[in-house]
């Protein structure tokens, strides 16, 4: 891929809220978390999950944020952090180094999602091949439903995607995906289906102003993950914490806050097909 290319951010994001001094894990248990949403959404989001990490492991708890996927597959392959909230392409890309699996979250009674490809509703365009020299948003360089699966469909028109979109532009997140769709930015943009049914719920008028012409298949949902070398103990007790959230009161208000209905044990044969899109375009090997 090429990293040069260039990226629109629509919220004015602000890291400062992140965290960004070296990190030493202590008595301070810290939780990584990809921004899905931009910044400040995220810190809302995850505010009733700290509370309810700190009273189920006794610790306390400190949210970090980074700018990019990668640079939270980073913390949790230095263990900088004790366990982090990534992408599931993230996942797929961070297996190597590292990252274990530790539990995945269900919505609408599933742990999987998909990728969407979106276009402004009054778009004429109604099939992926038709974006062809249009302007292209991505989220994450290593993002599933944002970035891997929209390249693989090119890869199937095309040999490359060097010369497909006439350019692309990188949000950072779902929502300013979205945002840059509705105001024009950009002709199309692939989104995680899970961000865009939120902001449905949120906004019902979304749906006269979008419009869907290309779904994935479905594939594991981000998941949760630790380094694989973690302390057994704290992973078990992390572990457990998650999966009985939905039985604990201030556990269902920070999954009502993530949308979240519960977290399942996850299975890694489920982001098989993202393996399978990765291996079959060459700008991401």
């Amino acid at each position: 891929m090429n990293s040069t290319l260039p990226y629109v951010s629509l919220k004015n994001v602000d890291y400062s809220q992140a965290n960004p001094q070296p990190l030493e894990n202590t008595g301070v248990l810290k939780v990584g978390v990809a921004s899905v949403l931009s910044p400040r959404e995220t810190l809302e989001e995850y505010d009733r999950f700290d509370e309810y990490l700190e009273k189920e492991i006794g610790r306390p708890v400190e949210l970090v944020q980074r700018g990019s996927y990668q640079e939270i597959n980073n913390l949790v392959k230095t263990q900088a952090v004790d366990v982090a909230f990534i992408c599931s392409g993230a996942y797929v890309v961070g297996n190597k180094d590292d990252l274990d699996l530790l539990a995945v979250p269900v919505v609408n009674g599933k742990s999987t999602y998909q990728s969407y490809i979106i276009v402004n509703a009054q778009s004429q365009i109604s099939r992926f091949e038709q974006l062809k020299g249009s302007v292209f948003g991505y989220t994450d360089p290593i993002s599933f439903s944002g970035t891997i699966y929209p390249m693989y469909l090119v890869n199937q028109i095309q040999a490359s995607s060097n010369n497909f979109f006439n350019r692309v532009v990188y949000t950072y997140s779902h929502d300013n995906s979205i945002k840059a769709v509705l105001d024009g930015v950009v002709n199309a943009a692939g989104v995680d289906s899970l961000v865009y049914e939120f902001a449905l719920s949120k906004d019902p008028t979304l749906a006269t102003k979008l419009k869907i012409i290309n779904r994935s298949q479905e594939v594991g949902s981000p998941p949760v993950v630790v380094n694989k070398f973690i302390d057994p103990n704290l992973r078990t007790v992390l572990q457990e914490a998650l999966l009985r959230m939905d039985s604990d009161p201030l556990g269902q208000e920070a999954l009502k806050n993530l949308n979240y209905e519960r977290f399942a044990l996850p299975s890694h044969q489920d982001y098989g097909a993202i393996e399978v899109m990765i291996k079959a375009v060459p700008e991401l090997n």
